[in-house]
């Protein structure tokens, strides 16, 4: 008996039909396991240090990606985009750009790996950028807690490093730290304080702050008395000191208060008026750097000297 041909094809066909969809599935799924490789073109933006421009500022590289066939399909949610900065601080002409895996941003929860990028490093044409060391101008306040006083103060660096363009570095002469207050001070202290950047524009500076410390000591106040008094190199002719000892009071560090001694100062007298009975002494006192010193009282009056004795004549008769 002769079976057509057409009968063959379509005899039990809903059967044959579920068998070529259920092999198809398979084929599918077993495909979606295999590892497989894919490349992939993304565009590389560089981004250059403010007001410096870059070139090129743009280029196409080809990455190679590689897992499953069923997490390559999850791709479609990948950036076709790598970015990439220049360093704000980098003051050359040639940057070398290394490209790496971990610059290519995958969709989360993907399961591949990038086995390769092509070309993996680009050197980047930057604007030339100027560079100048200036020095830091502090504005930071410290007040000590009653009975002590500051001593030592420091801020280091004292300079810092400008990197921008050309122009703007060079119309920069120097830099300030932030206002900073450090309150009721009694021991030592330590701070780091932020360079104050807001008037740069688009200079950088390295480092971006500086460390302000100190030493705190007791204050003390001691008064010296007998010190003598000097007149001043001129303008004393026809007077005289009223007064040539007075009481200098000092104050300071303890160590160096203590340490002084009554030749240490040196109290000055400067002719203030020109004609009795106006005219005066006003007086000053030199003291070591770091101390203070007055005198007691600040001026003194002046008198004229004692005229010399009349010299006798003898009387011929």
């Amino acid at each position: 008996m002769r079976i057509k041909l057409g009968q063959l094809v379509t005899r039990n066909w809903p059967i044959k039909l579920a068998a070529l969809f259920f092999a198809v599935t398979l084929y599918v799924a077993v495909a979606a396991q295999q590892p497989f490789t894919q490349h992939v073109k993304l565009r590389l933006e560089v981004d250059g240090p403010p007001g410096r421009a870059v070139r090129p500022s743009s280029a196409e590289v080809v990455v190679l990606l590689s897992g499953r066939g069923g997490e390559l399909l999850k791709l479609r949610a990948l950036p076709r985009v790598i970015r990439r900065a220049v360093p704000d601080t980098f003051p050359g002409t040639t940057w070398r750009l290394q490209l790496e895996p971990a610059d290519v941003l995958l969709p989360q929860g993907v399961d591949v790996q990038v086995a390769d990028i092509d070309p993996r490093d680009i050197d980047i044409g930057v604007d030339s950028a100027g560079r100048k060391d200036v020095p830091v101008v502090s504005r930071v306040t410290v007040v000590a807690d009653s009975g002590f006083v500051i001593q030592g103060f420091s801020l280091l660096p004292s300079t810092v490093r400008l990197v921008g363009p050309v122009r703007a570095v060079a119309a920069i002469d120097s830099v300030m730290t932030v206002p900073t207050s450090l309150t009721a001070v009694s021991e030592a202290f330590f701070q780091l304080v932020p360079i104050d950047t807001t008037t740069l524009g688009d200079v950088r500076v390295v480092p971006l702050d500086v460390r302000v410390s100190g030493e705190v000591t007791p204050y003390l106040e001691r008064s010296f008395t007998g010190v003598a008094v000097t007149a001043a190199a001129s303008g004393f002719a026809g007077f005289a000191l009223a007064t040539e000892r007075v009481v200098v009071e000092v104050g300071g560090p303890a160590t160096r208060v203590n340490a002084l001694t009554r030749d240490s100062l040196r109290v000055v007298a400067h002719l203030v008026g020109h004609a009795a009975p106006d005219a005066y002494a006003r007086l000053t006192v030199a003291a070591p750097s770091g101390l203070t010193a007055r005198a007691v009282p600040d001026s003194v009056p002046l008198k004229p000297p004692e005229a010399p004795p009349a010299r006798h004549t003898p009387h011929h008769g």
